[in-house]
């Protein structure tokens, strides 16, 4: 059984209800739903890992190429597991992502932090939190539609995600799989830095 300590944001406010295949979360905002930075899945993946990183609210709050690269692979590792979330809700996969879960949990606590730090500096500590809550929301809803759209074939590869996922031992291993493909250039937050 998929534990609910998985499931929840930073704000533990994300209810999830599954009907179907169809991943559904409380709380959508308006606004443009995440998309994965890449089209084309990267080799060895069934889709894109890179995550588009939202601009700051303004153009005056600015992140180093460093930090920018920090906050770029901990968007990668959140969105990652969170479309092995949406796998195993809807294919009934609940063991391997516990498994994933249990395997890389500090790796994935520390990327949920960046990504928290991110949020609260790019819109500030109120609007920050609710930013993120509706980018999470948006983010799993836009992967359960993806998925909706392969039938069938959702689940048969994610079968295939998973055991990648779980072949991989260490977090450096982690962090080369969800970046074996460079998001374009534009789609990151190191293009964000300079607006």
């Amino acid at each position: 059984m998929v534990q609910n300590k998985w499931l929840t944001g930073a704000s533990g406010k994300i209810t999830l209800a599954l009907s179907g295949t169809a991943l559904l979360l409380a709380g959508c905002a308006s606004g443009p739903a995440p998309q994965a930075a890449a089209p084309p899945a990267p080799v060895g993946h069934v889709y894109p890992v890179a995550i588009a990183v939202p601009p700051p609210v303004s153009s005056r709050i600015k992140f180093s190429p460093a930090e920018a690269e920090q906050v770029q692979q901990a968007f990668n590792v959140v969105g990652l597991k969170s479309a092995l979330m949406v796998a195993a809700l809807s294919c009934n996969q609940q063991d391997k992502y516990d498994a994933f879960m249990t395997s890389f949990q500090p790796h994935i606590l520390a990327a949920q932090h960046t990504m928290d730090a991110y949020f609260h500096k790019a819109s500030g500590p109120y609007s920050g939190q609710k930013m993120e809550d509706n980018f999470v929301t948006l983010l799993a809803n836009n992967q359960s539609d993806a998925g909706i759209t392969e039938g069938s074939d959702f689940c048969l590869n994610n079968a295939a995600e998973f055991n990648a996922v779980l072949a991989l031992r260490t977090s450096s291993d982690l962090d080369h799989f969800v970046t074996d493909q460079a998001p374009p250039t534009g789609a990151t937050l190191a293009s964000a830095v300079q607006h």
